[in-house]
């Protein structure tokens, strides 16, 4: 899926982003036993339309999960996907096709704690909104 790819991209290019997280991005799920910290991330749902010149957009809810070991360092790193992210748009080359992101906006977000791990969670929502 191109959004998610644009997405992981757009994350690794974030230099505050990689001098924490070094690589260790995962779709859906992340390793038993990974490294902290870390980021999740999901396509919820993908909604393809037109625009009005006709070209194919995608609309698309997308979950990031930081993930680190305390409250802290985990809203730290929430901080900086947000800026990554938020607001940014970008054409990227994927398989021969000019993929443009056209717009990314930040929709919610609420930190949670996975006890049985031990681990703090952020939960970010964003809509891609990708021009094909």
């Amino acid at each position: 899926m191109k959004v998610g790819v644009c997405l992981y991209r757009m994350l690794l290019n974030a230099p505050d982003v990689q001098d924490l997280v070094r690589g260790r991005y995962y779709p859906e799920r992340a390793p038993e036993g990974a490294e902290t910290p870390f980021i999740v991330y999901s396509v919820v749902s993908n909604q393809p339309s037109d625009s009005k010149n006709g070209a194919p957009v995608d609309e698309a809810q997308v979950e990031v999960f930081s993930v680190d070991a305390t409250y802290a360092d985990t809203n730290k790193l929430a901080d900086l996907v947000r800026d990554a992210l938020d607001r940014q748009s970008e054409s990227q080359t994927i398989d021969g096709e000019t993929v443009t992101v056209e717009s990314v906006q930040y929709t919610n977000e609420v930190t949670e704690v996975d006890t049985d791990k031990n681990l703090f969670v952020a939960v970010q929502d964003y809509t891609f909104r990708i021009l094909r």
